[in-house]
């Protein structure tokens, strides 16, 4: 009986990698203006060369999901994946906001700030948090309706994207196996179907 319950289980896996360190990724102090101009550097960035994955997880025999900007993309040829089985819109990063604000700050500064008037509700020229979180939704479901034809899937994409459809798949009976949210940072995930 045990026997026959172990060999109909299957244990299905995502992974979720978080792109590769932008070469733009500088920490220089800017104003409001030219952390608006970061921003916009950043989402077209290349990938530093000197930054490397401290763990490079094998990717062979899954279904790869990429982001439809540079910086996943190129972290996903660095991987080695020859060949890309969807671009996902749904699955490029949350929007960097960025306001209008009088003072000097070092860019990733800028960055925790923005996102933290962000989370409260401050709309700008860039989506609202609301329709993030939505987007990331549609991320999960998505994973969801691959995991039936794939027993691993493995997603690059970016940190806040990442961070909340681990949160949604956890929600929905996903067991968290691993977790990195740093460049390059690998988070595993396991559901168990019998």
């Amino acid at each position: 009986m045990n026997k026959d319950v172990v060999n109909k289980t299957t244990v299905k896996e995502v992974v979720l990698i978080r792109h590769g360190k932008p070469l733009s990724a500088h920490n220089d102090k800017v104003n409001s203006a030219q952390y608006a101009q970061w921003v916009r550097n950043y989402d077209k960035s290349a990938l530093d060369p000197t930054s490397h994955p401290k763990q490079k997880i094998p990717i062979d025999n899954s279904y790869i999901v990429v982001s439809p900007l540079l910086r996943a993309k190129l972290s996903a040829a660095y991987y080695g994946a020859t060949q890309i089985d969807e671009e996902l819109p749904h699955l490029k990063e949350m929007d960097i906001p960025y306001y209008k604000l009088p003072f000097t700050l070092r860019s990733w500064h800028w960055v925790v700030l923005s996102r933290a008037l962000w989370f409260i509700g401050f709309k700008g020229r860039f989506e609202s948090f609301r329709d993030a979180k939505e987007r990331v939704i549609f991320v999960s479901e998505r994973i969801e309706k691959l995991s039936e034809d794939h027993e691993k899937i493995v997603l690059f994409g970016h940190g806040m994207t990442n961070y909340f459809t681990r949160k949604s798949l956890i929600k929905n009976g996903w067991q968290l196996k691993q977790k990195d949210g740093d460049f390059w940072g690998v988070t595993i995930l396991h559901k168990v179907l019998s």
